[in-house]
């Protein structure tokens, strides 16, 4: 097995992109049960600050799903992968600046808002490391994207717990 060819990698984007698709699943439960309750609470704080944090959800778990499934191609070729994971890595870099804004014109917790920023930013620059390094043939490639999974799955599942719990406190 190696950090630059798909083979040998199988299992691991299976197992990455059920988890992905499972927790996708949770957050539009999350939405769904609480749908009143999130809107309201926006409406009342006049920002998307909930419905952002779902949308971020999303935006991870749909990159971890479709590089997996991208991954998944027999017999890729390398350099269409690492474009691929380029191409993921700008769409994800939406969640850091989202991150940015969140928050303005209220007193958020520091804490929390410098933690979104941090995992949203990690996420994106896993994936253009793992494309960067996939692409140069050195630097660990595929090796970077159980990182950049791991991360985005940590997003997903704080935001559903904020959607499914902290949104009824």
């Amino acid at each position: 097995m190696t950090g630059y060819a798909t083979g040998g990698w199988t299992d691991m984007f299976l197992c990455a992109g059920g988890a992905a698709a499972a927790l996708c699943g949770l957050i539009f439960v999350g939405l769904s049960v609480n749908i009143r309750t999130v809107l309201d609470m926006e409406k009342r704080e006049g920002q998307s600050s909930m419905t952002g944090r779902a949308l971020e959800a999303l935006v991870a778990l749909l990159i971890v799903s479709l590089i997996s499934v991208v991954a998944l191609t027999p017999a890729i070729n390398p350099d269409v992968l690492a474009a691929f994971v380029l191409l993921n890595a700008a769409a994800s870099a939406i969640s850091p600046v989202r991150a940015a804004y969140t928050g303005r014109g209220r007193s958020p917790n520091p804490t929390e808002v410098i933690l979104r920023r941090f995992l949203a930013a990690a996420v994106t620059l896993t994936l253009l490391t793992a494309g960067v390094s996939l692409a140069a043939g050195h630097g660990g490639g595929l090796y970077w994207l159980p990182a950049a999974f791991v991360l985005a799955v940590t997003i997903a599942a704080v935001n559903a717990w904020v959607l499914l719990v902290e949104v009824l406190r």
